[in-house]
């Protein structure tokens, strides 16, 4: 079927006129997935009243207003703004907030306005990262975690033998196909259809309160989940992954990912390939210390304050 866009998902409400401190500038939707939001959610949940965001879409708009997140135009003069977005931010564009007297921090930008940027940030997904001009912050110690995944730790949701999530939207469309191979390899499973998700419902059971997935992804043996940031939230949970990429980046990210010891890896090409990654399912699921070392491992790595230390910075640069 064909997804939506967040710009086609209807007009964006009204916006907050004051201007904030820092202005982070995100998006999701059903073709990229919800993890950008996610993270900058991390960020904000900081800085509180100090950081307002700028969506396009109604959808991402939405999604934001249920966590009481502050919205204001992406021209909002605000001190230091913060750009986490799929593409590479040009380096006119950083040289044009520069030029108005803003900061600017980029997250998870590969391009070349690394180099004129004042901070940037790169989640230790990323398997290479090109030098940065200002000031770099990086590794697992920086993780973007928001507080409903910290909490879920101490309340984990039992009995989830396999937890199926391929992020906040799957834009390849693999869940359907994933649910149906793994009840039939006998696996037991859960599945967490994200907010973006426009495709079938998937067969068997699928976590109808979409506000205990963290509690879910605390308490699942083994997560199946897509190549991205949920990667780090099942690392400081202690759950397991079997990572399942899409693309040549992300399979080259992926594996470059799993040498940290926290996940599995499995490349696939579209759903035909369902039954290959249920056969890894029941691979590791047989492998008790394999998953015992991954779930320590995770917990060893991500210690949780990643989005409190990227805050301080933040406010040392507004």
């Amino acid at each position: 079927m064909e997804l939506l866009t967040d710009r086609e998902q209807g007009p964006m409400p009204e916006t907050h006129t004051a201007v904030p401190p820092i202005l982070i500038l995100s998006e999701g939707g059903p073709r990229i997935g919800m993890g950008h939001i996610g993270r900058c959610l991390a960020i904000w949940e900081e800085l509180a009243d100090g950081a307002a965001f700028a969506v396009e879409g109604a959808g991402s708009a939405a999604l934001l207003a249920t966590h009481g997140v502050p919205l204001a135009p992406a021209s909002t003069p605000s001190p230091v703004v913060v750009i986490d977005r799929r593409m590479p931010t040009p380096p006119e564009a950083v040289a044009r907030l520069h030029a108005e007297g803003q900061r600017v921090c980029l997250l998870d930008d590969p391009g070349v306005a690394r180099a004129s940027a004042d901070l940037v940030i790169d989640p230790p997904t990323g398997c290479t990262w090109s030098p940065a001009g200002g000031r770099r912050l990086a590794g697992f110690e920086h993780a973007l975690l928001r507080a409903e995944i910290r909490a879920a730790a101490a309340q984990p949701r039992a009995g989830i033998e396999v937890l199926l999530n391929m992020g906040g939207a799957d834009p390849e469309g693999l869940t359907p196909a994933l649910a149906r191979a793994l009840r039939a390899a006998g696996v037991t499973v859960l599945t967490a259809l994200g907010p973006a998700y426009r495709d079938p419902q998937p067969e068997g059971e699928v976590l109808a309160d979409a506000s205990q997935w963290p509690a879910a992804l605390a308490g699942a043996r083994l997560l199946v989940g897509r190549f991205g940031h949920t990667l780090l939230e099942a690392a400081y949970l202690g759950t397991p992954v079997l990572a399942v990429a899409t693309g040549t980046q992300a399979d080259t990210e992926a594996r470059a990912f799993a040498k940290h010891g926290t996940i599995a890896a499995v490349r696939v090409y579209g759903p035909g390939d369902a039954r290959i990654v249920a056969e890894r399912v029941l691979a590791l699921l047989a492998n008790g210390e394999r998953l015992t070392a991954m779930a320590a491992r995770g917990r060893e790595l991500v210690d949780g304050r990643g989005a409190t230390r990227v805050a301080t910075r933040l406010r040392e640069l507004a």
